[in-house]
């Protein structure tokens, strides 16, 4: 059995100046376009076929398994990392939870262990980055708890790309918070009632997306035509004539 390694923390000292400059940055930087920071750690070659700890059902071929800290009561599950290793890098998605792993390590299933490194190393040094808004924007799918009723039940988001920070039902004119256990289901206020329910999703980098009726079919998938991100635009008709001169190129803005 593998056996978390324990990191050395070594404190950091600013100088005025430096946290100034650093809250002049702050403020300056939009949060919504910023992204989290790569990881260093380690990659070990696992081979689990089963769903994980996130419940997801039918996860493709290449995903991790994060360690606790990451995993964070599943706040970690449904969304996508980048891993970089010595052959190479690969796309993963987070479908369970490590015990033995430490910081910054991961599990990755066997395809994406040999798309990182040799299958004969076992393990690798890794860096590693949240994705932000991973293509293709799927439309967004609920699958209501086995065994939810309308006096108690659960449900489960899938298909949202990014990781989640809420999920809320709307309640007469107010919209009620679900609370995330570490099934990756989200558990419905005392009381549900008997749906079609009303949901609201929202993700870590401010993307949302309100979907309606959602019904109270335990078991089943049920998919929609939101997303949170990556909504076509509208199809606009132009007309264009000789005269007409192509704009200059602006630079792109987040």
């Amino acid at each position: 059995m593998r056996h978390a390694r324990r990191r050395r923390r070594r404190g950091v000292g600013f100088a005025v100046g430096a946290l100034v400059a650093a809250a002049v940055f702050v403020r300056l930087t939009d949060p919504v376009c910023a992204s989290p920071g790569p990881q260093r750690g380690r990659a070990y070659f696992y081979e689990a076929k089963a769903p994980g700890n996130c419940s997801l059902p039918g996860h493709p071929m290449l995903f991790a398994s994060v360690s606790t800290a990451e995993y964070a009561g599943s706040a970690a599950c449904g969304g996508y990392l980048d891993v970089t290793g010595p052959t190479g890098t690969v796309r993963v998605l987070v479908v369970d939870r490590c015990p033995a792993c430490g910081p910054g390590d991961l599990d990755l299933s066997a395809e994406a262990f040999v798309s990182i490194a040799h299958k004969s190393d076992g393990s690798a040094a890794i860096t590693y980055r949240q994705v932000r808004d991973p293509e293709p924007g799927r439309r967004l799918a609920f699958r209501v708890k086995p065994g939810s009723t309308a006096h108690w039940g659960a449900v489960q988001v899938l298909d949202h790309g990014n990781r989640l920070k809420h999920v809320r039902v709307r309640s007469g004119a107010h919209w009620r918070d679900l609370r995330r256990g570490p099934d990756n289901y989200w558990l419905f206020p005392p009381g549900p009632g008997p749906g079609p329910y009303t949901m609201r999703v929202s993700d870590v980098f401010g993307g949302q997306a309100t979907v309606t009726g959602v019904r109270l079919r335990p078991g089943a998938t049920q998919r929609f035509g939101e997303r949170l991100y990556g909504t076509p635009p509208p199809k606009v008709r132009t007309i264009t004539t000789p005269s007409d001169k192509p704009s200059p190129e602006m630079p792109e803005i987040c």
